[in-house]
């Protein structure tokens, strides 16, 4: 067996994913590994499991553990199945490479079989609602409702701004903090071990399989087309930011109000792009209302 030493990236890192566990998650939970085409995805789940599904979809580089201040008030009536997306910076290991939208979508739809879920809601947030949107357009059969908070590119692409933001992010400690400070200004203060995990991660040089993938080919971020979107039959809430900063929230409103036969597009006051965090009460409470009617 492999024993990673305490100053290794890779263990500081999971030991930051595990405090934050420790510390925030408000409620009981168990977590384990499910096999995939593209490799082991690591799931927390709290709630109980004979309730109906929820799946949660987090950021990109947040992971699963972002969601602490959703989760209690979620699996009060849900099953909640908290997916550490594979491919980014989290638990799950990554052992083939997505070479196109589809497959992104066949891994999830691989880890729903896996769990033996015919049908679910799917919460998705940035990075995770742009996962949910593709997963629409692929397996609309197996989701019930979709709720979709801030998503990565998707309507409409991102500034130049969260580019140079971006990079600074995986560089070092301080590219980090501006990262927070950019994204929530004075208006929320994140978690010491929120941030300290994002750090360790950056830290944490991870290394792709030998399999080739160029950007284009990996599919992501992606700017869905007019008829994609028009042919997604699925009840949708989207939840947009009124201080977001990687892109103009007016101006996904406008793009996303009547793309869907049944989408619900919904502007936040006060909140940028990580409205889940930002404003938990309120979110907590409208996911719920969107999802029981």
């Amino acid at each position: 067996m492999n024993h990673l030493k305490s100053d290794d990236p890779k263990s500081m890192y999971f030991q930051s994913y595990d405090r934050v566990l420790n510390a925030l998650w408000p409620t009981k939970f168990s977590s384990y590994f499910l096999e995939t085409t593209y490799g082991k995805t690591y799931i927390i789940e709290s709630g109980d499991l004979l309730s109906p599904p929820l799946i949660l979809l987090h950021g990109a580089k947040m992971s699963s553990t972002m969601w602490y201040p959703n989760v209690a008030e979620w699996s009060k009536q849900y099953r909640v199945i908290c997916v550490d997306i594979v491919g980014d910076k989290n638990k799950s290991i990554l052992e083939k490479q997505f070479l196109d939208r589809l497959s992104y979508a066949t891994w999830l739809n691989e880890l729903l079989e896996s769990l033996q879920i015919d049908k679910t809601n799917i919460v998705g947030i940035s990075y995770g609602a742009l996962h949910t949107v593709n997963f629409l357009t692929f397996f609309p059969h197996k989701v019930n409702k979709a709720v979709i908070m801030s998503p990565a590119a998707t309507y409409i692409p991102f500034n130049r701004e969260f580019y140079t933001y971006a990079m600074g992010l995986v560089s070092n400690e301080v590219g980090v903090k501006n990262f927070l400070k950019w994204i929530f200004n004075d208006r929320h203060t994140v978690n010491s071990h929120i941030e300290q995990q994002l750090i360790a991660g950056m830290q944490w040089k991870t290394e792709a399989p030998t399999q080739k993938a160029t950007q284009a080919k990996q599919a992501f971020p992606y700017i869905f087309m007019d008829d994609e979107l028009a042919e997604i039959q699925t009840q949708l809430l989207l939840l947009l930011g009124e201080k977001e900063v990687m892109y103009d929230p007016l101006e996904a409103y406008n793009r996303a109000k009547n793309s869907s036969p049944h989408i619900t597009v919904e502007i936040i006051k006060g909140v940028g792009h990580l409205l889940s965090m930002e404003k938990p009460v309120q979110v907590n409470k409208r996911v719920l209302s969107f999802s029981n009617n």
